[in-house]
């Protein structure tokens, strides 16, 4: 049997902890240098990016990285994704939500009491009001509706105004449709509304 041939022990110690660490893949040994310290290594790192201080400053940073990402090729998990359409990321809200025209509806929802907020409360009654022959129930849920339905064509026609003065586009809106999604986001909880309300309630938009 063969043996293989020994190796020459170098005349260096150096050079033989050199040739080690070439063997193990940990690179030569740097000796003399002192340890980089911590604050040194930030330094030729950068900065690190001061955390936002309101809600806008994280939605702008949010798109940032969804940018980032499509550049790059990464693909969000889909509970990424949902985080940013409950942040009103214009690129993952759906198309009924999309738009200035749309984004200007719901912070004027969010900014105010309307009649339609209590529509959920009320529907236990519009729906036993169709089982109901007392007409005293049937003229009030009529009320309702009608009083619903006068808000919602009210609201339009403001939210349309108000983007001409703004200067956004209006597109092929009517008072009636930009009424309904007005009106039907307004009779939800807060808490359930998608996307989240990004302005409180008497807060100026």
């Amino acid at each position: 049997m063969r043996l293989l041939p020994r190796r020459p022990a170098p005349a260096d110690p150096s050079a033989a902890d050199a040739a080690e660490q070439d063997e193990l893949g940990a690179g030569p040994v740097t000796k003399g240098r002192p340890t980089p310290k911590r604050r040194d290594s930030e330094v030729r790192r950068g900065p690190a990016a001061p955390a936002p201080k309101t809600r806008r400053e994280a939605i702008a940073r949010q798109r940032e990285q969804v940018k980032k990402a499509k550049t790059s090729g990464t693909r969000l998990s889909p509970g990424d994704r949902r985080a940013r359409m409950l942040a009103g990321d214009e690129a993952f809200l759906p198309r009924r939500d999309a738009g200035p025209l749309r984004a200007l509806a719901r912070d004027y929802v969010d900014s105010r009491r309307m009649l339609s907020n209590v529509l959920l409360v009320l529907f236990p009654l519009i729906v036993l009001s169709g089982f109901a022959r007392v007409p005293a129930i049937n003229i009030v849920v009529l009320v309702v509706f009608m009083a619903v339905l006068v808000e919602w064509i009210l609201t339009g026609r403001k939210l349309l105004a108000l983007a001409t003065t703004r200067g956004i586009d209006r597109g092929k809106n009517t008072a009636l449709g930009l009424g309904f999604y007005a009106g039907s986001r307004a009779y939800l909880p807060r808490k359930w509304r998608v996307p989240r309300a990004r302005v409180g309630l008497r807060e100026p938009i």
